[in-house]
């Protein structure tokens, strides 16, 4: 049940609090469900690829510097909707770790260029392998018509500039 955490896990009132809570309001909020729905795809994440240490974010790193090599960090920034500050913090973590690594780009010395290193490689191989799976539990509750269905919707409430999938 998506419901919100008012009271405090591990009392004793609080799955009967949360299920006499009036929510229908809530509930044909689209801002507020997919935000729910985004907080429980997030908590499964991190149960199912805690092992590899990804993060939602470094799974969407790896996975745009993986299909786009050579992607500036800027773009990535814009893409994920992060601030270029925060993106750069990652990237530096990223690189001392040995997953990514940055060079100048060939066409333009100022521009740099990002690109997966084969460690970073193998790591989200790894997290691939899992995204199925973990897609499958997470959207269990849908038909697999729903499930196309609501990704086509998220798709045109989303649309991405380039290449479409």
């Amino acid at each position: 049940m998506m419901s919100p955490r008012l009271v405090r896990p591990g009392t004793k009132s609080a799955s009967q609090a949360e299920s006499s809570l009036d929510l229908r309001a809530l509930q044909r909020t689209p801002g507020f469900m997919l935000r729910l729905a985004q907080l429980k795809f997030f908590e499964g994440f991190y149960e199912e690829f805690a092992a590899l240490g990804l993060t939602p974010a470094t799974y969407a790193i790896f996975v745009v510097i993986r299909d786009n090599p050579g992607v500036p960090p800027s773009s990535l920034a814009s893409l994920l909707r992060l601030r270029l500050p925060n993106l750069i913090k990652i990237l530096n973590e990223l690189e001392s770790s040995g997953f990514i690594k940055r060079s100048r780009s060939k066409a333009d010395r100022r521009a740099v260029e990002l690109m997966l290193t084969p460690k970073g490689a193998k790591v989200i191989a790894e997290g691939a392998r899992l995204t199925e799976p973990y897609n499958q539990k997470m959207l269990a509750p849908l038909s697999e018509a729903e499930q196309r269905t609501l990704l086509d919707l998220l798709n045109r409430l989303l649309p991405f500039e380039g290449k479409a999938s």
